[in-house]
């Protein structure tokens, strides 16, 4: 069935990608071209009718339809990236346990996730917190889903917090091994073991077997620098026009750069779940 690669925005999801995709699919070097192996999820792959997508309360009401679409077609175990929060719109859940084999959810300090997200997007400060506390936030789908049903299409994220509780406190089900970005940057080796540990226990595949060797080549080509210096020779189709996405990095430090009125905003709309997480405290 489906594994899913889930977080809020600017969490570090494209980096668990790349390191998965190195571990599994890359024979050689790894290219940001191979993060396509494991694509963000979206109906205008799968659903050829026209007539089914009129509105996004039709996109709610697909999601299960493709997945079980997916998971009958495709006899094997796939990997969607994601922003979608695990929720239900108009009764129409996300997702559910019957097409979902589990969940890998990565959570970032939002101190430092909303200046990731200020300059992808190039907004305010207090914009970027309205949106990161609001429980109608949205993406926008692909291009191609635009060009094909004649609507941008969208991936409700929620606010910041309910996006985590949503995955990792679901009521559904499903399995999720949550992944804190700081944990990354300070084991990254030790970390990918842990996830592909729990695809083998999920899959309750006993021959698949973390690989030293393989984990190590997959960390050195999915560091901040690779990444950066690979988008910079051929680009990155996810970036927007004129800003990199591998932008700042470890230089990404609240502690140095977001404004005291921002940091004490967020401190006061996450407190749970930031008490949670231990990012206070």
């Amino acid at each position: 069935m489906i594994i899913w690669l889930a977080s809020y925005p600017k969490s570090g999801n494209t980096w668990i990608r790349s390191l998965l995709c190195s571990y599994f699919f890359s024979k050689n070097k790894f290219g940001l071209l191979d993060l396509k192996r494991i694509p963000r999820f979206s109906l205008s792959d799968f659903i050829e009718n026209k007539n089914l997508l009129k509105t996004n309360l039709n996109v709610a009401e697909q999601w299960i339809n493709a997945q079980t679409y997916i998971n009958k077609k495709i006899k094997k175990t796939v990997f969607f990236k994601t922003h979608n929060a695990a929720l239900s719109v108009n009764k129409n859940l996300f997702t559910d346990s019957n097409n979902t084999a589990g969940c890998i959810y990565v959570v970032r300090d939002p101190r430092n996730i909303i200046t990731s997200y200020k300059n992808f997007e190039s907004i305010s400060y207090e914009r970027a917190l309205k949106h990161m506390t609001n429980s109608d936030a949205f993406l926008f789908d692909k291009k191609k889903f635009e060009n094909k049903f004649g609507f941008r299409g969208y991936e409700p994220i929620m606010s910041w917090s309910e996006n985590y509780k949503s995955w990792a406190h679901n009521k559904l089900g499903i399995p999720v091994h949550l992944i804190k970005y700081e944990d990354m940057i300070k084991d990254t080796l030790g970390e990918l073991k842990k996830i592909i540990d729990f695809i083998a226990e999920i899959q309750k595949d006993k021959n698949l077997k973390f690989d030293n060797e393989k984990g190590k080549r997959a960390v050195d080509q999915s560091s901040f620098q690779s990444l950066s210096e690979l988008e910079s020779i051929n680009g990155f189709s996810e970036a927007r026009e004129g800003r990199k996405f591998f932008h700042l990095g470890e230089q990404n430090d609240y502690k140095k750069i977001l404004p005291s009125d921002i940091k004490k905003s967020i401190e006061e709309n996450f407190l749970k779940e930031m008490l949670e997480l231990e990012y206070i405290g």
